[in-house]
């Protein structure tokens, strides 16, 4: 596969996909970026292009909205980094492979209203449904597609 202009940035200290970010990038000759805090230090990274950050509220997040170009892939949990992401034409996707878009931020700031406002009230909110092996299949399917189609966006 020919190399991609665009660079792969992970949202890093609660990532579930970092194996198969790896894998994909390789098929096609890219080194993806990890973005963590220092509390998730990482000793052997066998290859792999870490970036280590002071411990802070949404340090990742900063560091990474300052960082990113057009066609860019970003990988992160966070949505509310998402929504400032995808104006900037670049590519977001989660670790169970949905693809963020433009047209997702008023329905994804609302749930977060929605969220903060459940937990100010001191009730619980139920998170995510365990995460399983065909959540990391289709975040695999949805990486090659999305590293493909910035080849040919990028005219490779």
């Amino acid at each position: 596969m020919p190399k991609t202009k665009s660079k792969v940035w992970v949202d890093a200290d609660s990532c579930p996909v970092q194996k198969e970010i790896t894998a994909v990038c390789n098929k096609f000759h890219t080194t993806p970026q990890f973005v963590a805090t220092i509390n998730h230090y990482k000793p052997d990274p066998s290859g792999e292009e870490w970036i280590y950050l002071d411990h802070g509220s949404q340090s990742v997040d900063l560091y990474i909205l300052n960082h990113v170009k057009p066609h860019d892939i970003v990988i992160t949990q966070d949505l509310s980094l998402g929504v400032l992401l995808t104006p900037q034409r670049v590519y977001v996707l989660t670790p169970r492979g949905k693809l963020i878009n433009e047209g997702d931020a008023v329905q994804i700031m609302n749930q977060k209203h929605l969220r903060q406002r459940t937990l100010k009230r001191k009730k619980k909110w139920k998170g995510p449904k365990a995460f399983t092996t065909e959540d990391r299949e289709q975040f695999s399917r949805t990486l090659d597609d999305v590293l493909q189609m910035s080849i040919r966006e990028s005219g490779i």
